[in-house]
């Protein structure tokens, strides 16, 4: 890994995918996996799963550890940024690239999703209005991602309050997975509510 995941993101609305695909493949990598490891192995897949992963690990019982919400939340941020600014490959610096991701912690990570990935792919799954997870939609909806990962940080004062923006970000990132404009609708209008509820707590 070398900071640069090639990645042609004019392609990836042709990919049809799974959450449980993702946690597949990410549960039959070797160990002594990197966060560099795990990028090239989901690279084929598009940029959603870049969306999907760092909010589903937060709702996992990893996400009530201190710090965790915002380690992640900068994760989804940097992908949002490079989906917003159009590249044609996804970059990561190579200090975050080396980084080892905890085998053990990453097994009970995803045993714990799994069944709430395949309730999702069971009830979410469905190409439907593709106007609204295609260009420019994808960008403004990477945009309203980048907005739910700044309120992250400050939302940590408060117990599980981090997970409201990361659970936007979610339907965000399943909308574009699924090719689904209807759920990209919702996702919409969860993230005006996420925004809303993180304001009001802190205010």
């Amino acid at each position: 890994m070398r900071g640069r995941v090639t990645l042609n993101t004019k392609e990836i609305g042709n990919v049809s995918e799974s959450v449980i695909d993702i946690i597949d493949e990410l549960e039959e990598m070797d160990d002594g996996r990197t966060v560099g490891d795990v990028v090239e192995r989901l690279e084929h897949r598009g940029t959603a799963p870049f969306l999907i992963v760092p909010p589903l690990i937060e709702l996992s019982p990893i996400g009530s550890v201190p710090g965790v919400p915002t380690v992640l939340a900068m994760f989804a941020a940097l992908f949002a940024a490079q989906i917003v600014l159009g590249r044609s490959h996804l970059w990561i610096p190579d200090v975050i690239a080396r980084r080892s991701v905890p085998d053990d912690k990453t097994e009970k990570t995803l045993k714990a999703m799994r069944p709430y990935a395949k309730w999702v792919d069971d009830k979410l799954s469905g190409k439907r209005f593709h106007l609204l997870v295609e260009e420019p939609a994808r960008r403004v909806a990477a945009t309203v991602v980048l907005g739910l990962c700044m309120v992250v940080p400050p939302m940590e004062v408060i117990p599980w309050a981090s997970s409201l923006p990361m659970s936007a970000i979610l339907c965000i990132g399943l909308a574009l997975l699924f090719q689904n404009g209807v759920l990209m609708l919702f996702a919409g209008a969860f993230s005006v509510a996420a925004l809303y509820g993180v304001f009001s707590l802190l205010t």
